[in-house]
């Protein structure tokens, strides 16, 4: 059995291939011991919020590396030898959304809404595992953000979300948030500008055009722009809540001037 000598380097060149040829090329390059082209249901590689499969991976760095596998592994062979060098490892996206989304209904201390692992699941399969606007990975911290609600005119389709990190979750609910569907640049309130100066102005067209699913993240996003700005219009003085005590609009109202 040829002993797995790949090194950091090596696995990078592989995540590149990879995604530069996406996840059924690596299945279809590196398919399981008779042949088949099996999917991975465990044991996954978290890199700059995408997953990969460590098991064909593992093979591809090696080959990489110039020692083609000639035997076959257990996955948790491969798990052991990526977490030896320092990658992050996930039993599986799928499970992942589901526990991250236990995590956050326990911390609330609320059930959170009837599908919502699902939708969280859409919507990281469309933008990768990591906030859309910090690039934050840590997946305990990342929320599946509805941009148009659901009891409105919203549904769970991952296009009628982004993934936030969960204080730009609760920013973008107030409305203190806004992504502009024609240039794709981020604005912030006022009295967040300071404190989010790094991301005011924030250029994601790059992210949201790779996703395809730009046309329909675009008519959302003006949808809630028209709902907001009758909000506004009805009531003019309402302002999000900076710290003082103010009342901050509810979820889904984007009250951006």
């Amino acid at each position: 059995m040829t002993k797995l000598i790949f090194d950091v380097s090596h696995a990078l060149e592989a995540i590149r291939r990879t995604g530069n040829n996406g996840l059924d090329w690596l299945y279809q390059a590196y398919p399981g011991p008779k042949g088949q082209m099996r999917k991975s249901t465990t044991g996954f590689l978290i890199h700059e919020g995408e997953s990969y499969p460590v098991k064909p991976l593992g093979r591809l760095a090696n080959d990489i590396a110039g020692a083609p596998m000639t035997g076959n592994p257990t996955t948790n062979v491969f798990r052991s030898y990526f977490e030896s060098l320092g990658f992050k490892l996930i039993d599986s996206p799928e499970r992942e959304a589901e526990a991250a989304a236990e995590r956050q209904r326990r911390l609330a201390g609320v059930w959170e809404r009837r599908g919502q692992a699902k939708f969280r699941r859409k919507v990281f399969e469309l933008f990768g595992t990591r906030c859309l606007i910090t690039g934050c990975e840590t997946l305990a911290a990342i929320e599946a953000a509805h941009v148009l609600p659901v009891a409105g005119e919203g549904c769970d389709e991952g296009w009628n979300g982004i993934p936030l990190r969960a204080d730009l979750h609760r920013l973008f609910d107030a409305g203190a948030i806004a992504l502009d569907p024609v240039t794709w640049k981020l604005r912030f309130e006022e009295p967040l500008c300071a404190q989010y100066a790094a991301y005011e102005g924030k250029f994601l067209g790059a992210v949201i055009t790779s996703s395809g699913a730009a046309p329909q993240l675009a008519e959302a996003l003006r949808k809630r722009l028209a709902l907001t700005s009758s909000i506004r219009a009805e009531t003019p003085c309402r302002q999000v809540a900076a710290g003082k005590g103010k009342r901050a609009p509810g979820p889904g109202k984007d009250p951006t001037p």
